[in-house]
């Protein structure tokens, strides 16, 4: 296709090729379990033969509008740019275009957007898409996604690109749902439009796994709960994530944590096997887990973090608890732990470079916390433990397989032909 029907038809695929396209809104009736799916179309998968060009699959399917560029106001829908993940918006797939107009408020994919709240949304899926709002130059609410049912279940966000907002992403009433492998980038705050690069407001039961998160302001995930809605946030698992700040932005409010106040906004949660990497920040609070204004048991739990080169790496408020977490090179507040692990010395390959995997070596190698699944499982997909415990951090450190023995046979002795 290169351009979508005003109507999609349940059950079918639609393969979207390279090319510049106008606004849409998925709004298509729910029938049964039937998924509408698109997909950006490639070589190796898209479609039909008959009038395929390879040049239809070699680029993006770009997405251009005003303001809102892409809704989803329906449910079973699978957006899918099927290639792309990392730091580069141009590798992938679906890209939504830097709105054309940056001076208003903009919100560049809504699932579903403003106006939305009382509708029940679920099974939708956005992968492999790329967006990038318009910055920090224009002093407006700038959301990336926003996403705010009445309810959502069985939502995924995976392999996709948000950067640029004041908020990147923005979501109320998910239960259930998972957030993994996305690139979150400089985000942004003001006094007008309070920022952090994941808001979320009375959701439960979320995966957040195998994020980056580049380039916070403020905060990373900020915690909310509505001022008259006693609803928090229940039961996420935050783990094998990776944050860093390359520009010397200070993180005021702790990489994770409450964005408010007041008792129960995060409960029953776990946070667990990040790596958090040049985060500063005052008052306390700098590259902190923190809980603040919890003071009622939370029933949440930190456990096998590494904190390099940070800031006030502290892990306060609703009595939560914590140990085995690691901390080099960190100044300001540190937490008291049993088995805490703090140092110097640089743990990764190359910190320098980006390369945040363990060095042989390094002190945060079987020092960890035994945990169970789905902590087993490193950003890799690697195993934990490989070696006699687990490893702090996002990654289980790996030995390199040893070289192959090139050495030839000795020549045979003692032997006779007849």
């Amino acid at each position: 296709y290169t351009t979508l029907p005003a109507t999609l038809t349940r059950g079918d695929t639609y393969y979207i090729a390279d090319g510049s396209y106008a606004s849409y809104t998925v709004d298509d009736a729910v029938s049964g379990v039937l998924v509408i799916t698109i997909k950006k179309a490639t070589t190796s998968a898209h479609g039909t033969d008959t009038g395929w060009d390879s040049s239809y699959g070699d680029g993006q399917a770009v997405f251009t509008s005003l303001g809102w560029v892409f809704n989803i106001i329906t449910s079973y829908v699978v957006f899918d740019g099927v290639v792309g993940s990392g730091s580069d918006p141009n590798t992938y797939g679906f890209k939504i275009a830097t709105p054309t107009n940056c001076n208003q408020d903009n919100r560049m994919l809504g699932i579903p957007p403003v106006g939305y709240s009382t509708l029940n949304v679920s099974n939708i899926t956005v992968s492999h898409v790329a967006m990038t709002n318009c910055g920090s130059g224009y002093d407006y609410n700038q959301i990336g996604i926003y996403s705010f049912p009445a309810s959502g279940t069985n939502m995924l966000l995976s392999y996709s690109y948000i950067a640029n907002s004041s908020t990147n992403f923005q979501l109320l009433n998910w239960i259930g749902g998972e957030i993994s492998n996305n690139f979150f980038d400089n985000n942004w705050s003001s006094p007008n439009y309070h920022g952090q690069q994941i808001s979320p407001k009375a959701c439960t039961d979320i995966i957040f796994k195998n994020n980056i998160m580049r380039n916070s302001l403020v905060g990373g995930i900020g915690f909310h709960r509505g001022v008259n809605d006693p609803s928090g946030n229940a039961g996420w698992k935050v783990y094998n994530n990776i944050a860093y700040n390359t520009d010397g932005r200070g993180v005021t409010m702790g990489i994770f944590g409450n964005a408010d106040t007041r008792e129960g906004v995060v409960l029953n949660s776990e946070f667990h096997h990040n790596t958090i990497i040049g985060i500063t920040g005052g008052g306390g609070r700098g590259s902190a887990i923190q809980f603040d204004g919890q003071t009622a048991a939370s029933g949440n739990t930190v456990y096998n973090n590494l904190f390099y080169n940070s800031a006030y790496p502290n892990i306060f408020g609703g009595q939560v608890t914590h140990d085995y977490n690691a901390f080099f090179n960190s100044t300001g507040t540190i937490v008291s732990e049993t088995n805490i692990l703090q140092t110097t010395g640089d743990p990764f390959v190359d910190s320098v470079g980006g390369d945040y995997h363990l060095k042989l070596g390094a002190l945060a190698m079987d020092a960890g916390k035994t945990l169970l699944s789905p902590y087993n499982i490193d950003y890799d997909g690697i195993t934990r433990p490989q070696g006699s415990a687990w490893d702090m951090g996002a990654y289980e450190y790996v030995s390199a397989a040893p070289p192959p023995d090139t050495t030839p046979p000795a020549a045979p002795t003692g032997m006779t032909i007849q």
